[in-house]
């Protein structure tokens, strides 16, 4: 079984040695991000803002993803998105949003949206098609 309970799939497993940089100013969603992310195998640094969170890309981590919040106070997702591609165009983020209209916003800066609410399901499948892991073969 997995961390929250669930069986470890071939994601999960393939997922192992990919780092990803959740983001939110919510401490309590900050701390469930994180526990889920981890439960697909990834290692898992924490920010609380976007200043937080470009301290830690700037200091040299390796991160393979970003994942963050759009609503944040002093500075959006989609700013830490634009900011982030400066640095490392190549980097995949993913943006979570409850507001359709924030879409367009999040593709212009090169990041992917994902509406809220989302399941775990379709956050573990966004997150191993950004890192481009090879899920095989689909089991019936």
């Amino acid at each position: 079984m997995g961390a929250i309970g669930k069986p470890m799939t071939q994601e999960v497993r393939t997922m192992r040695g990919f780092v990803v940089l959740v983001v939110d100013d919510d401490t309590d969603n900050l701390e469930l991000a994180a526990r889920i992310v981890e439960s697909f195998g990834c290692s898992v640094l924490k920010a609380s803002s976007c200043a937080d969170a470009l301290a830690v890309l700037d200091s040299g981590a390796h991160v393979d993803l970003v994942f963050s919040d759009v609503v944040m106070p002093e500075s959006s997702g989609i700013t830490l998105a634009r900011l982030a591609h400066e640095r490392n165009p190549g980097m995949p983020i993913v943006l979570a949003t409850g507001f359709p209209d924030a879409i367009d916003d999040v593709t212009d800066s090169g990041a992917i949206p994902l509406i809220k609410p989302y399941t775990i399901a379709r956050l573990e499948a966004v997150f191993a098609e950004q890192l481009r892991v090879d899920r095989g073969p689909l089991s019936s």
